[in-house]
């Protein structure tokens, strides 16, 4: 209720809904974050109990995430969102309604070329894929990390330090502790919950709203090209690379030792 933003452009209420829903994403990542530092510093002092609560904290967390994207429903039209926002944030790269770019006036006589604004230029989920050692086929992984091109460098940064430090699934793999290997199949399992819930919020403010745009006659809305229908913000053919996302992750649970 203290939140306001301090830019707009058309969308009206659902914009402000849009923008403030996804901080607060942003605000719930935060303990999950931090869990991911405790992890961290667990496995080098090789403290089992720090561990543990770093694994239920991070659960947490992601679970945290998954309620308040939910909050997008309250506060987000899919109509005004698929036909007005998401046209601001479709970008110039990989967009076939603007296959050469952008010319910034004054910064390039040459046309630019960058992504639009999309979840995976936020450093939380990269993150904890890395501490939770989530390996993404290689065409998701490519467009993951060309997304971490637009974050600032010290996220990206953040990011680079969680991979280059001890495995966690390796730690615990060689332990017989069965209570880390739960935890972290929560967390696993969370993380793949977390991400089937944005994929059925990608395909109602997407799928059915360019349905219903089709469907109506006459429409009053513009909506976006033709090119943007199946498209992320980002650029990606958005449920085939979600879905694909999601299955990564699951595949990293663990076996129960018997």
């Amino acid at each position: 209720g203290n939140l306001d933003i301090i830019v707009s452009f058309p969308g009206g209420e659902s914009l402000r809904g849009f923008i403030l829903v996804t901080v607060l994403v942003e605000k719930a990542a935060v303990p999950g974050i931090k869990a991911l530092t405790q992890g961290v510093n667990a496995i080098l002092q090789r403290s089992q109990n720090s561990l543990l609560q770093a694994l239920q904290q991070l659960r947490l967390s992601i679970q945290d995430i998954t309620r308040t994207l939910g909050q997008m429903h309250d506060y987000v039209d899919p109509d005004i969102f698929y036909a007005v926002i998401r046209i601001f944030l479709s970008g110039w790269k990989d967009n076939p309604a603007m296959p050469v770019g952008l010319i910034y006036e004054g910064v390039s006589t040459a046309p630019l070329q960058y992504s639009g604004g999309s979840a995976a230029q936020s450093s939380v989920l990269h993150a904890f894929d890395e501490f939770l050692g989530i390996r993404h086929s290689k065409e998701s992984a490519d467009f993951l990390h060309r997304m971490r091109e637009y974050m600032p460098p010290s996220h990206k940064a953040f990011i680079e330090e969680i991979h280059s430090s001890p495995s966690l699934r390796d730690h615990i793999l060689s332990s017989a502790n069965v209570q880390l290997r739960t935890a972290y199949n929560q967390c696993v399992e969370a993380l793949a919950d977390l991400r089937s819930y944005h994929i059925a919020v990608v395909t109602k403010y997407l799928i059915t709203a360019a349905t219903k745009a089709k469907g109506r006659r006459p429409n009053h809305l513009p909506g976006p090209s033709q090119a943007l229908e199946e498209r992320g913000t980002g650029g990606t053919i958005v449920l085939s690379f979600l879905k694909s996302v999601r299955d990564k992750t699951l595949e990293a649970v663990l076996p129960q030792n018997d």
